[in-house]
């Protein structure tokens, strides 16, 4: 395979898993907020900085490649799936993270 091809796959993908990763933050983030159990919410709160600390990886891998980092901008879609899994069961939604 071209040398330029697969350095745009790998930038692609290190940009799709930034995205993933900052989704996953902010949706550890607004599940803790609404969490009334202490325990779930420490646990919430330390995936949610581990999704961060893998956004962050991201982003330096990124930035060595000298390509942009992508903005937190999510779709249509991807907003109504954070929406319906902010206000479902914590149980739905690990299962569906999983």
């Amino acid at each position: 395979m071209d040398k330029d091809i697969l350095r745009s796959l790998l930038c692609f993908r290190l940009q799709r898993s930034y995205r993933r990763n900052r989704s996953a933050f902010r949706l550890y983030q607004a599940l803790a907020e609404r969490e009334a159990l202490a325990y779930r919410r420490e646990l919430l709160l330390i995936l949610a900085r581990n999704a961060e600390k893998s956004a962050i990886t991201y982003a330096i891998r990124l930035l060595h490649l000298n390509v942009t980092v992508p903005q937190d901008l999510d779709t249509w879609s991807e907003r109504l799936w954070y929406w319906l899994l902010v206000h479902s069961k914590l149980q739905w939604v690990i299962a569906w993270i999983e």
